[in-house]
């Protein structure tokens, strides 16, 4: 991969990461407790956001490296298929990830019509997901930085 923002792709990897360790601590509270306080919900949908917007970021990093596409032309949910065309992340990976790019935009834009359930299930499935993201992706750099010495 050419051009490859190898720092930029870290930082934003360590972000998403602290993130994730922030969200740990509401793993084992029930939905009756997230719904209990309004604080806790707003804190849960912005790291959210702020995670699945990082992955598309660097998705687009990863894509415009590549030099085989228009990132202009590439939608949320293409980010993730793309990368996974590439052999960055595996195919399940992508299935599972495709979704939260949709519900990031309903947390970046429809944030008055967020649905409590989706996203205390976006929590429950970003605990799981994003380090397997994170991991992936960190796996291809290391390989991609090998070879470039």
């Amino acid at each position: 991969m050419k051009n490859l923002d190898v720092e930029g792709v870290g930082k934003k990897l360590t972000g998403m990461a602290r993130r994730i360790m922030l969200l740990t601590q509401y793993r084992d509270m029930t939905f009756d407790e997230y719904l209990e306080d309004d604080e806790r919900q707003a804190v849960v949908e912005r790291y959210l956001e702020v995670i699945i917007q990082a992955a598309i970021d660097i998705n687009r990093m990863l894509i415009k490296s590549s030099g085989s596409i228009d990132n202009k032309e590439v939608s949320n949910t293409d980010s993730f298929t793309l990368v996974g065309e590439l052999g960055i992340i595996t195919p399940e990976l992508v299935i599972a990830l495709i979704p939260s790019a949709r519900f990031r935009n309903i947390l970046a834009h429809a944030y008055d019509d967020i649905m409590p359930d989706a996203a205390y299930r976006g929590l429950q499935l970003s605990l799981v997901q994003y380090p397997q993201y994170i991991r992936q992706v960190k796996t291809y750099i290391n390989s991609v930085v090998q070879d470039d010495e």
